[in-house]
């Protein structure tokens, strides 16, 4: 998968948002509604530099609160879900994701050699074997199981400084989220319109990020902002799954994927 994916799911409430370089051009054709293709090199150079500072980083911890913004099925009428998710993250082969709304909890577990999923509300998990990185790791819930690891973007950019799928690029200007100083930019891929917060200073962090796909009507779109601790203490239980005394196992059904 390709970086600037940015794929995200919410339980019931998943969308996936196709990776922006699956059909990008070096130039966007001109359409009624569209603006010219713009590629501010200052932009450009932001979103390198802050993916530079990511692969830097050997663990990390974020905690998000997001919100989607979809259509109910069947209907035209907006709704919005709140979510809040922690993300622990050890370079190159371990993580763990919990992502808790109003209806739903889910935690993703990968420690080089498997990955679970877990969902104790309803006390049951599933656990399969997974390729030895992170993104490989990744690519491969998404292409054999269809689970997508929300803003999983972040280890992308942690390995990759991609920017082939942007087709529009500026920077928008100053602005400050939670009191720190940023700069905001937005750019377009094929299919999505994004936006990205980078904190100013020696750590370019994300810390908001806002995605919109232009592919359904109306649009559907992701708003997170994230807190960083870029110094964690990891030990080996963090990315260890122990299932809970009354869960169940399950078997992860396989995505069959629409020829």
């Amino acid at each position: 998968m390709p970086a600037l994916g940015f794929r995200i799911a919410l339980g019931a409430a998943a969308i996936a948002f196709l990776p922006a370089s699956a059909s990008a051009q070096t130039s966007a054709p001109t359409q009624q509604g569209v603006s010219p293709a713009v590629l501010d090199p200052v932009a450009i150079d932001a979103l390198k530099g802050m993916g530079a500072y990511l692969k830097a980083l050997k663990a990390f911890e974020i905690h998000s609160k997001a919100t989607i913004e979809t259509s109910m099925e069947d209907t035209d009428l907006q709704i919005h879900f709140g979510y809040e998710g922690t993300y622990r993250v050890q370079r190159p082969n371990g993580f763990f994701v919990q992502l808790k709304s109003d209806r739903s909890i889910r935690e993703y577990t990968y420690d080089g050699k498997s990955f679970t999923v877990n969902v104790p509300r309803q006390n049951f998990y599933a656990t399969v074997s997974a390729p030895p990185t992170i993104c490989q790791a990744v690519d491969r819930m998404y292409l054999d199981y269809g689970i997508s690891v929300p803003l999983a973007d972040l280890f992308y950019w942690a390995d990759t400084s991609e920017t082939a799928g942007i087709v529009s690029a500026v920077r928008v200007g100053f602005a400050k989220i939670n009191g720190q100083e940023a700069d905001q930019f937005a750019y377009r891929g094929a299919n999505l319109d994004w936006q990205i917060w980078i904190a100013r200073g020696k750590a370019p962090l994300p810390l908001k990020i806002v995605i919109t796909s232009r592919l359904q009507d109306p649009r559907p779109s992701l708003s997170a902002e994230l807190t960083w601790n870029t110094s964690p203490s990891f030990s080996q239980s963090t990315f260890a799954f122990v299932p809970p005394a009354k869960a169940s196992a399950i078997q992860m059904a396989r995505y069959a994927a629409e020829k």
